[in-house]
Parts: C-alpha cells; structure tokens; sequence
C-alpha cells in the first residue's frame, strides 16, 4: 500500500498505541513519545525495517507546562518544512490531529500556515490547507 503524502497525523494523545500501525500504513505520522506509545513506534521502526515498509513516522517529545495545542502549533512551521511545498512535489493538504482540541492557539497557527478553519473531531480535528499539487 502507498502512503498518501497529502495527508499528516499529528497523535499527541500518549495512549495511542495500537492504533499507530493502521495510521502510518496510510499517511506520515508525528507522534508523541510516551510510555503508552513507545511500544507501538518501536513495533512499527521494526516493520519499516524488516519489510522495507513505506512508513514515514517521527517521534517528538512532550515539553512540561504545553498544552496539546501549544505542541501541535510548535510542530507545524516543522511539519510544513518536512511536507510542505518546499519538501515534496504534491505537499500535504490535510492534517489528522489525534489528542487535541480546537482552542484559539490550535485554529490560529493553522490560519497563519494558511489553512481553513480546524474542525472538531471526536478525537481532536482536521485541517485543510489550500496547496496546489502536480
């Protein structure tokens, strides 16, 4: 299976787990290291080696005193180096964001990437940002 590279989840829930598998068979993933994760990113570095799978997962740390939000608005100036228009011919178009809510730090950061307004999922939002692709 191909990874859609229009597509990135951001997981800051620390308990995702193992569900991290069926999510990075389908679009790149950045995830919070933590103990109810570690198992699972370890699992899928060890398929991505012993298949040749292509995964794209990064693992980034919580920072005491950060809300959710304040992480997920840290990370995508770092996201959009990664998958944006200056990284890959067709860039990411849409965020999957798992374990934050949409607060006014969260819609702000995605307004000054470019992006629409967040919308409100059961496990945190989506984004969309108006990128021109090949």
């Amino acid at each position: 299976m191909t990874i859609d590279l229009t597509s990135v989840a951001i997981v800051l829930d620390p308990n995702f787990g193992a569900e991290l598998q069926q999510l990075s068979a389908q679009m790149p993933v950045w995830i919070v290291d933590s103990p109810g994760n570690r198992p699972a990113i370890e699992a899928e570095w060890t398929r991505r080696r012993r298949d040749g799978a292509e995964r794209e997962l990064s693992v980034f740390r919580s920072i005491d005193g950060l809300s959710a939000a304040d992480h997920f608005a840290a990370l995508l100036k770092t996201i959009d180096a990664a998958h944006g228009p200056s990284a890959q011919v067709a860039p990411f178009r849409t965020l999957y964001v798992y374990g934050a809510s949409v607060d006014p730090t969260a819609a702000a950061a995605v307004r000054a990437m470019g992006g629409g307004t967040p919308i409100a999922t059961e496990r945190g939002f989506t984004a969309s940002f108006a990128r021109a692709t090949a």
